[in-house]
């Protein structure tokens, strides 16, 4: 398997760039804790929410299309994303600290207070690396989660800043177009898919709670 040299600048290892320069980007922000949505009920919550096992990540025409993910309450999920590994530096938490730095794919823990969210777009200014004076905005998909209550997501200000843009380098999924690879705008990545493996395990108690709490609903809905 062949790695990245993550101490090149981009698109170095196809002999584009020879130098490294960074660009001033946006600072990375963390965001607050999901909130439970407004009218979310206790049964609502035992539901099993939607399990996609392909997603469309990234599309450069069109509207986004926005997963959004949250376990039962009283389960436990594993999800497996293929994320490219060279993002894998990029996944990190509010301190600039990578998520996962070995294995095959990113594995990501959930509880029922966690949640994931991907699928949205990002645009970032990236240097040329064949024109520094050139500032390209380029496009790339979002993905952000919780492990344990603690916020990750991929932060493309940072990529940007140690990243360039160029032309005639294809082979990282992403930069400007080419033929039979379209773009978001002039440059972003490609059209993407992530393969998405799960496995869920849940307490079967919180069923019984469900049932014991719709039985309470019915009886006092009888007595008003």
């Amino acid at each position: 398997m062949y790695y990245m040299d993550w101490n090149k600048p981009y698109h170095s290892e196809s002999g584009n760039t020879t130098i490294h320069g960074s660009i001033v980007g946006q600072s990375f922000t963390s965001t607050s804790k999901k909130v439970t949505k407004k009218g979310e009920s206790f049964l609502n919550r035992l539901k099993k929410p939607f399990m996609p096992t392909t997603w469309k990540w990234f599309r450069t025409s069109g509207s986004p299309k926005v997963y959004e993910y949250q376990p039962r309450l009283g389960e436990t999920t594993k999800l497996n994303l293929n994320i490219p590994r060279q993002f894998w530096p990029i996944l990190v938490d509010s301190q600039g600290m990578p998520f996962q730095t070995a294995g095959s794919k990113i594995a990501i823990t959930m509880n029922d207070d966690d949640y994931l969210e991907m699928g949205s777009r990002q645009t970032v200014p990236m240097e040329d690396a064949d024109n520094p004076e050139q500032i390209k905005s380029v496009t790339f998909p979002t993905l952000r989660f919780t492990q344990e209550g603690k916020l990750y997501q991929l932060d493309w200000n940072k990529f940007a800043r140690e990243r360039k843009v160029a032309y005639g380098a294809y082979d990282e999924d992403w930069g400007y177009s080419r033929a039979g690879q379209p773009t978001y705008g002039d440059a972003s990545m490609y059209d993407s898919t992530l393969d998405l493996g799960w496995n869920n395990k849940f307490q079967w108690w919180w069923i019984l709670l469900g049932i014991l709490g719709l039985f309470g609903l019915v009886k006092w809905m009888q007595r008003r």
